[in-house]
């Protein structure tokens, strides 16, 4: 077995990290406020959007430096724009279609999950 493969869980990067607490963070706040059928105020909404940008952009740049992928000098607006089809892409292209698959719907449960699971504690804990 690949040595690379067998520590592939073990070899987590600090900004997935920090996707992965920014989303519990942020869909327990939502999941708290869908209780008491609410929206955030906008600006945590706003700030939610920007900062789970920059989270997801800062791997990606980091990431490419790591696998010497060479972009445009300036990757911002158009990562903006294109990020939800953009990363995808990249993830088939640079990691495989088994592992960019798990990652791609581990984070789509990650972030429903935690919505849900939070609005389920929330609603128990508020109803009893």
């Amino acid at each position: 077995m690949n040595k690379e493969k067998s520590h592939y869980l073990l070899n987590i990067p600090g900004q997935i990290i920090f996707v992965v607490f920014f989303i519990i963070f942020t869909q327990t706040v939502f999941g708290f406020y869908a209780v008491y059928d609410q929206e955030p105020p906008g600006g945590f909404i706003l700030l939610t959007y920007f900062a789970l940008f920059w989270l997801v952009g800062d791997w990606f740049m980091k990431d490419s430096k790591k696998l010497k992928i060479n972009w445009a000098f300036d990757m911002g607006f158009f990562l903006y724009l294109t990020w939800p089809l953009f990363i995808p892409f990249y993830l088939f292209k640079t990691r495989g279609f088994k592992r960019a698959i798990t990652v791609i719907v581990g984070f789509i449960v990650l972030y429903l999950g935690i919505f849900y699971m939070s609005y389920k504690l929330f609603y128990y804990i508020l109803s009893h």
